[in-house]
């Protein structure tokens, strides 16, 4: 037969203790056994004081009350200021100085003023006031962190919203209980099975199952957003000539194949420039002259190029764009890059050769850069407009 107790409470007590103790013995294992960011093993450690604290507070026989009192608001204002210090860490920035005060001046003022307040005078409004004031500057720092770093870490938002969100709800199932018992004027309440006393129990299940998978969640957000990085930096440095700035050999093949395989593409302009008598420029004045002629180059040909174009270095001082804009525009590249190329005379200078061919998305990379190579080479050989003067500086 299944017999009820009188009052549910302590069973309600038992089951969130025991769940609250597997959650954070975890937490403090795995923390330890696998470090993580900086800030992972003292957000653990601050977690499981917190929810302990909380359990202990909120649960109170009445032959260990006072020390259930005091135990337990000594454990949520010490987690409370390690939890905020473990975010500061993890976030990479420094816990302010005011904190660090508050947290090493305040907390033993506190406890001996809740030792006071609840052994020698028993006040339950005067403690409730001391831990409310304390909690609420450091809830009121973290949630200033999480929103500073919601912006300032856009691929983080959403766990940085998650917590957020598990936090006002916490402080929300929290605040009944407090508003009934804070005054001291219903003490009969502290142990009945109320809507609010199980609200506090529900509080710290979320709050130690919750904040545990919110924080792990936001690792694992944060080892994806690094790697993610990662992989861009490494396409960087396989794609994109790192002198110039545009696309190396490897990179234009790869985003020609992308245009020619793209439904709205449409007939284009391959450009192909060289570098006359490079060879000379080097021996003559150095290498070093001579890749700041190709930076410069390389400058150029982005700035000329709209969003959808292309340009890259294909070896040496040879270079190429894909042009594909409608044919005025296509116009207008040409003249200003035409231009640019023809304006000045440095003590560096040297000249460019400029060929280009109208390329169709069937053209294979290889058939049109034979095609726009030639002519280059033609009007080279003929000394044939466009053939014109190049300096570093006017590219800039």
């Amino acid at each position: 037969m299944l017999v009820l107790t009188p009052n549910p409470l302590p069973v309600l007590a038992a089951s969130v203790s025991v769940t609250v103790l597997i959650v954070s013995l975890l937490t403090l294992l795995i923390a330890w056994w696998r470090p993580s960011y900086p800030g992972w093993r003292g957000w653990a450690a601050g977690h499981t004081l917190v929810v302990l604290g909380m359990l202990i507070g909120t649960f109170r026989p009445p032959q260990l009350e006072h020390l259930s009192i005091l135990l337990g608001n000594a454990l949520v204002m010490v987690g409370a200021g390690l939890f905020v210090g473990a975010y500061y860490r993890f976030v990479g920035r420094s816990v302010p100085p005011a904190l660090v005060t508050l947290h090493r001046v305040s907390v033993p003022l506190m406890l001996g003023a809740l030792y006071w307040f609840t052994a020698g005078d028993d006040n339950i409004t005067v403690r409730f006031l001391l831990i409310s004031i304390y909690l609420t500057l450091c809830l009121a720092a973290l949630l200033t962190l999480i929103v500073g770093q919601m912006r300032r870490e856009p691929r983080l938002r959403g766990a940085y919203a998650l917590q957020l969100w598990l936090f006002g709800l916490v402080f929300a199932l929290t605040v009944p209980r407090s508003v009934t018992l804070g005054p001291g004027t219903q003490p009969h309440l502290t142990y009945a099975f109320t809507l609010p006393n199980i609200l506090m129990f529900v509080g710290v299940l979320l709050l130690s199952v919750g904040g545990a998978f919110t924080f792990w969640l936001l690792h694992d957000d944060r080892r994806r957003a690094e790697m993610q990085a990662l992989q861009d930096d490494l396409a960087e440095l396989a794609f994109r000539d790192a002198l110039t700035g545009v696309l190396n050999r490897r990179g234009l093949e790869g985003a020609y194949a992308r245009w020619r395989g793209a439904p709205d593409s449409h007939a284009a302009t391959l450009v192909v420039l060289d570098v006359d008598r490079f060879k000379e420029l080097n021996d003559r004045h150095g290498h070093a002259a001579g890749d700041a002629h190709l930076a410069a180059l390389g400058r150029l040909l982005r700035q000329v190029a709209r969003a959808d174009d292309l340009a890259g270095r294909i070896g040496g001082d040879e270079f190429t764009m894909l042009l594909t804009g409608a044919p005025q525009e296509v116009e207008e590249q040409l003249t200003r890059l035409t231009t640019t190329l023809s304006g000045g005379n440095g003590p560096l200078g040297c000249s460019v050769s400029v060929g280009w061919t109208t390329v169709a998305p069937p053209d294979p990379w290889i058939e049109a850069l034979s095609r726009a190579d030639a002519a280059m080479y033609a009007r080279k050989a003929t000394r044939r407009a466009p053939t014109l003067r190049f300096t570093p500086g006017v590219a800039r």
